[in-house]
Parts: structure tokens; C-alpha cells; sequence
């Protein structure tokens, strides 16, 4: 068990590392005007950021980590073992946030502009909803809310715990950071860190989640990352059986 998870320290450091930096930024960044002017490069940004980790661009980026994984590590007989485990992680993890969000039923911070502006009673009201009246309240707060984020609320009008783009880049970080460190490939870990932080904060910056919404996330995948094993021994055995086919 103690080797089982001196594998994987260096993805949970790098969670850690996050959570912690997250908690920083959030509590130094807020509140966030949510109301305020935005710049259409600023928008464009936070956006683009945002969709790498959301259903636009996660298998773009998930695509481009399995590349840069391959061409480190080559293909070898722990890639079927890696992949094995990053499918399990990514099910687990995507899972989990739909159940967790019915069960825990958290309005997302939008929510509390419509409340504040006497467009709904309370922000929990407009999961009361039907689609086409949630629609109609976004419309009539779009006259004071940048269109960079009424195009994410309207998007997105489910409950806002946990973040899922925050499960995937967590996600990224334990697995693929792992990966990168154990390589001594530095420069990339950073990177990635930095992609994770910042799409961290543009949930916050456009309204779509809390910081606990963040924290939360990054904490249960790195509960699902530790506890998930590294299907050493069904790499091994699937590999022995595609050699006997083949022979």
C-alpha cells in the first residue's frame, strides 16, 4: 500500500497544490462583480479557457495530453495499464458530479443576481422553473450582464455542486501531472498546473461556480485518483491473450 501510493504522490502534490492555490485566489478575489463591464478580450479568454475543459473542448485537450503521454513514454506494456486507469478515473468521475449535483441541488452564483434583481424570490426559485421561464428571466438580466457570461448561464442551468470542468482538469492534473513528474518533466507541469488554475478561476469569473464548488471537485478526485488501482495485472493478462489471438 505504502508503494501503491508513493506512485501516485506526485499527482496528489499537485492536487494538493491546487486546492490550496484556489482557496488562496478565491478568498482574495472575492466577490466578483458579476454585473461589471467586461472587455471583449477579457471575455474571450475566460471563455476559451472555460470550453477547454467543458463538453466544446475536453476531448481536444484530453487528446492532446494522451499525445504528449505517448510520445514520453512511448508505447509500452504500462500503456494499456495507464489508459485502463485514466477510463475508470474519468467514468468515476464524471458519474459522480451528475449524482452529486441532484443530490446536493446548490444554485449556481447567476442565480443570485436574478434574485437581486427581483427577477425570481430566491436564487433556489429558479430551478423551479421550466425551461423556456428560465430563458425568459436570463433574457431580461442580459440588459446588465456581459454576453460573455449570459451565453455560459444560459448554457448551463443545472446545480452548481460540484464544477465539472474542475472534476476534469483535476482530473488531468493527478493522472497526467503524475506522469509529467515522475519524467522530471517540470516546464509541463507547470503548465498544466497553470491551465488547471486558470480554468479554476474563469468558473468563478463568469459566475458558474464557488469556491467550494472548485475545492470540492479537486478533493473527491483526488479521493477517486488514490483509491483507484493501476490495472497492472489486467494490462498483463488482456496483453496475453491479444498475443495468443494474434499468434
Amino acid at each position: 500500500m505504502k508503494e501503491y501510493l508513493i506512485n501516485k504522490r506526485a499527482g496528489l502534490a499537485l492536487l494538493v497544490t491546487f486546492i490550496l492555490v484556489t482557496a488562496v485566489v478565491s478568498f482574495v478575489v472575492s466577490p466578483i462583480n458579476l454585473t461589471g463591464k467586461v472587455s471583449d478580450h477579457a471575455g474571450m479568454f475566460f471563455t476559451l479557457l472555460t470550453d477547454s475543459a467543458g463538453s466544446r473542448g475536453f476531448l481536444l485537450t484530453l487528446g492532446l495530453l494522451l499525445a504528449v503521454m505517448v510520445k514520453l513514454t512511448g508505447v509500452n506494456r504500462q500503456l494499456l495499464a495507464q489508459l485502463l486507469q485514466l477510463g475508470v478515473i474519468l467514468v468515476i468521475g464524471f458519474a459522480a458530479k451528475t449524482g452529486l449535483k441532484q443530490m446536493t441541488e446548490s444554485p449556481r452564483p447567476y442565480t443570485e443576481v436574478l434574485a437581486h434583481e427581483l427577477l425570481i424570490p430566491q436564487p433556489e426559485h429558479f430551478y423551479n422553473l421550466t425551461t423556456e421561464q428560465q430563458t425568459q428571466v436570463l433574457i431580461k438580466v442580459a440588459e446588465k450582464v456581459s454576453p460573455w457570461r449570459i451565453q455560459h448561464w444560459q448554457g448551463e442551468t443545472d446545480y452548481s455542486f460540484p464544477s465539472g470542468h474542475t472534476v476534469f482538469v483535476a482530473i488531468c492534473l493527478a493522472f497526467f501531472g503524475n506522469i509529467l513528474l515522475q519524467r522530471k518533466q517540470y516546464a509541463l507541469s507547470a503548465v498544466l498546473l497553470v491551465w488547471a488554475l486558470s480554468v479554476a478561476y474563469s468558473r468563478l469569473w463568469l459566475g458558474m461556480h464557488r469556491p467550494v464548488d472548485l475545492i470540492g471537485a479537486a478533493s473527491f478526485i483526488a479521493l477517486v485518483y488514490m483509491l483507484t488501482p493501476t490495472f497492472e495485472g489486467i494490462s498483463y493478462k488482456l496483453q496475453q491473450r491479444l498475443v495468443q489471438l494474434v499468434e
